[in-house]
């Protein structure tokens, strides 16, 4: 979360946001992940989060990813071999464009959710709902957190920046606390 993002006023909820962590070099390798040399050659160093901004669906560093106001990681529920799976699914999307009609039912643009949805829904028994806003079927970053916190498909891991933990980082069931006080948090407006 960007506290003064101006997607703030449009998206749903506190946590505007998801990225995907997908892991390096050497999390791919240990995965058994094959994927073409061109994407290889852009999944390198320390590009480790696949992300889908204005600017398309890409490889980025993990600290750019980072350099947020407050942050929650969730771990999908499922074994590595089907985290792997899922990685290799979304990796095939890379270098698509950003989905700014938000339209989860065609796959040549992603918005930053759908990453997520796109690398796990219905792989092995994960299955993410989509929630129907202004007429269409979407995902919203408080859509997975809710799922987290609800022990449905994903664990909470950690939470940092949030109203609940300004300055401080809680992991386990105090994350899935915060998550939960904070999904209920008016976002503030600048």
């Amino acid at each position: 979360r960007h506290d003064r993002a101006l997607s703030n006023l449009f998206l749903p909820g506190y946590w505007p946001h998801a990225a995907h962590y997908v892991g390096s070099e050497t999390d791919r390798s240990r995965l058994g992940l094959v994927i073409d040399e061109d994407r290889s050659a852009r999944w390198a160093g320390d590009r480790r989060v696949l992300e889908a901004l204005k600017d398309g669906v890409l490889f980025r560093p993990l600290e750019s990813t980072l350099e947020v106001d407050a942050v929650a990681v969730i771990r999908p529920r499922l074994a590595d071999h089907e985290i792997g799976e899922g990685i290799s699914r979304v990796v095939a999307h890379e270098g698509k464009l950003y989905n700014f009609d938000f339209d989860f039912f065609r796959s040549d643009r992603l918005v930053c959710t759908e990453v997520i949805y796109r690398a796990y829904d219905g792989l092995g028994s994960m299955r993410i709902p989509l929630t129907e806003r202004s007429g269409r079927p979407t995902l919203s970053a408080e859509d997975l957190l809710d799922l987290a916190v609800a022990g449905e498909g994903f664990d909470p891991v950690a939470v940092f920046g949030g109203p609940t933990c300004p300055d401080e980082i809680v992991e386990g069931e105090a994350a899935r606390q915060a998550i939960r006080q904070e999904n209920r948090v008016p976002p503030p407006l600048f």
